[in-house]
């Protein structure tokens, strides 16, 4: 029995694997989708294919080395050779190469210790000879054009000295690492485009720094910008090269064609966190112009000052590791100093962020993580499993109001999985406190129902826009009609609203909670807005709910809508309802069957002034589900109390409704 109960959770697991890898590769065919509207470009011809040297630096990389070599023996370009750089593994990695090698051509060095990334480039360049030299990291996986687009940003241009390649993560396909990278006067790095969705990404044309992972550059640069800085053992030797090449002359291009999958890793350890501040600093202490570094170490000194305990340590680690290697650091000030001399160039100040601070980037979301094996019909943002869910866009969890929420940038999207069809999607959201120009929500289907040969339809199966409003917390329940199947729900709200007082983040709205439901759960009496059953009843458009002396009610804005159930034949429709205190235009009705867009019954309501009153409306509807859709054209509003005769009111009101009800047709005898 326990053997089973082993083999069914095996079983299980390799189903979730296949899962993830269907998905991946799902995204991978959208993305070539979303590629190929763009137009197009001439193939490289043969007279302009310089030998270019691939040099695969690795550490311990067993596990990935063998995919990353398969798939650059796969490139479409011929005129290559394979470099790969074991820096002192003790994991099998050289084995790994040599067995790689009886399928295709390399050459295998190997570094009798661990020296470092900068270290292991300059052993790798010193046994490759192409006129480019192109840089990747054992856990990247390069796209089978990768290497045509790199010497297609190259051109002829003798001077363009490096260039950047498109990096995706490996588990996310559709979703950018970055492409290119700049930094802050503080001297923090972070890539280009990074967490941003490739559909909506605006990739930049050039770039302060080629990131490490696809990094490619010009041997006549090479020679004349001179080794990587070993000082460094890990990261921010591509930051330190940029800036050379921007000095000595050349520019970096981002490639945005040349595609890399990159499986980086999950979080970052305190050693990295140590290597990034002290390679930070050096970098900062070798090229800022002396004017700026009295202000760099006013910054620093406030950081530190401002910095938890662990973070103090490790700012202090960093500070007395550039203290023993400042006599480098500053032959390396005196060579740029000399060729400043001689007329080197500045480099541009459009390539850096223009911002100081401990924390850079600003306004970026997290490293999404999205698991699609385990999205459902819902999702509860209160819960941690909500982040398998999210592919891209959202920030971490945080109070809005009473509600835990995740704020969406102006472009994010949620996984979806339906084990039966859905008529009724429900959301529970705040808007940004500032009017925007709506959200729109598309949704998409992916998984199994998309065959596999088949274009990845990138055209929504239904759509709606969110409208915005004044509201602490919107309720909305939209008809839909989907079958079984996976779903990808994007949220789009370009550009989004820019919160103060940082000015960090660009918003969309926040999100407590969507379910997909089979059915509308409707109550059998029309709609009481005091009813326990009426925030499910609500598609859109209706306020908090307020308490009268006679009951609940909630405002309306210039356009509402709401669900209801006629359970016999009825003779009139009768309204519970107030209209402003300020004159508004005529309030318009409007019901449908809510499976049909045609109308079947209209009504219109008159301003005139007074408080609540109730009105029946002759209405001769069949049973039946309706959507009762209500217009003002012209609301009324009382902003900064303008007509001191009535109260202030920010918010522009439609009419009040506090219930609905049906009087059932009399049988004709």
């Amino acid at each position: 029995m326990q053997g089973d109960r082993g083999s069914e959770w095996l079983l299980y697991g390799r189903c979730q694997v296949m899962e993830a890898l269907r998905w991946r590769d799902e995204q991978r065919r959208l993305r070539a989708a979303l590629q190929r509207r763009r137009p197009g470009v001439d193939a490289v011809s043969p007279e302009a294919m310089p030998f270019v040297s691939i040099v695969v630096v690795c550490w311990n990389s067993a596990d990935v080395l063998g995919r990353c070599l398969e798939q650059l023996f796969a490139q479409d370009y011929p005129n290559r050779e394979i470099v790969v750089v074991d820096d002192g593994s003790d994991d099998g990695t050289g084995e790994v190469a040599e067995r790689a090698s009886r399928d295709g051509e390399l050459t295998l060095v190997r570094s009798s210790s661990n020296c470092g990334c900068p270290a292991a480039r300059n052993l790798g360049l010193r046994h490759a000879s192409g006129e480019i030299v192109a840089f990747i990291d054992a856990d990247g996986f390069a796209d089978a054009r990768w290497l045509t687009e790199v010497v297609r940003a190259f051109g002829d241009d003798e001077t363009i000295g490096g260039v950047a390649s498109t990096v995706f993560y490996e588990d996310d396909p559709l979703v950018l690492n970055g492409a290119g990278g700049t930094v802050n006067r503080q001297g923090w790095a972070a890539d280009l485009s990074m967490n941003e969705p490739y559909g909506q990404a605006r990739l930049a044309t050039e770039a302060l720094y080629p990131m490490g992972c696809g990094m490619a550059l010009r041997r006549a640069a090479l020679e004349r910008v001179g080794p990587f800085d070993d000082a460094m053992l890990n990261y921010y030797d591509d930051v330190d090269y940029g800036t050379r090449l921007w000095r000595a002359g050349y520019s970096v291009l981002v490639a945005h064609d040349a595609w890399i999958d990159h499986a980086t890793a999950a979080g970052e350890s305190e050693r990295k966190r140590l290597l990034c501040e002290r390679h930070r600093m050096r970098v900062v202490l070798k090229y800022t112009p002396r004017e700026l570094l009295g202000k760099w170490f006013a910054q620093e000194l406030s950081a530190y000052r401002q910095a938890d305990g662990v973070t103090r340590r490790r700012k202090r680690a960093a500070a007395a590791w550039n203290m023993r290697r400042l006599s480098s650091t500053l032959a390396a000030r005196r060579d740029a100093a000399r060729r400043d001399g001689r007329g080197a160039s500045p480099v541009p100040t459009r390539l850096f962020a223009d911002s100081w601070g401990d924390r850079f980037p600003a306004g970026v979301t997290p490293r999404p993580r999205p698991r699609p094996e385990n999205a459902r019909a819902f999702l509860d943002m209160s819960s941690e499993d909500a982040q398998a869910q999210l592919p891209y866009g959202w920030f971490p969890r945080e109070r809005v109001g009473s509600r835990s929420c995740r704020w969406a940038t102006p472009h994010a999207a949620v996984l979806i999985s339906l084990d039966r069809p859905a008529r009724r999607l429900h959301l529970d959201y705040t808007h940004v406190p500032e009017e925007i120009d709506g959200i729109a929500l598309e949704i998409r289907r992916t998984g199994a129902g998309v065959p596999t040969g088949a274009e990845v339809p990138t055209a929504p199966v239904w759509e709606t826009r969110l409208r915005w409003q004044y509201l602490a917390r919107s309720i909305e329940n939209h008809p839909i009609e989907l079958e079984s199947g996976d779903y990808e729900l994007i949220v789009s709200a370009e550009p989004g609203w820019l919160e103060p007082p940082r000015n960090e983040r660009r918003l969309a709205l926040a999100l407590a909670r969507l379910s997909f439901e089979e059915t509308f759960d409707l109550a059998p009496v029309g709609l009481d807005m005091g009813g326990a059953g009426a925030e499910g009843q609500l598609i859109s458009g209706w306020f908090e709910a307020e308490q009268s002396p006679t009951g609940a009610y909630r405002w309306s804005s210039a356009q509402a809508a709401a669900v209801v159930r006629v359970e016999r034949e009825t003779s009139a429709m009768r309204m519970r309802f107030r209209l402003t205190p300020g004159r508004s235009s005529v309030t318009r009705i409007t019901a449908r069957r809510l499976a049909d867009s045609e109308p079947v019954c209209a009504w219109e309501i008159v301003w005139e002034p007074g408080e609540w009153r109730e009105e029946a409306f002759a209405a001769r509807l069949p049973p039946g589900d309706y959507r009762f859709d209500f217009e003002v054209q012209e609301p009324w509003s009382n902003i900064g109390q303008q007509d001191r005769e009535l109260p202030p009111e920010n918010r522009a009101l439609g009419f009040a409704l506090s219930a609905l009800s049906f009087d059932a047709a009399v049988a004709e005898r």
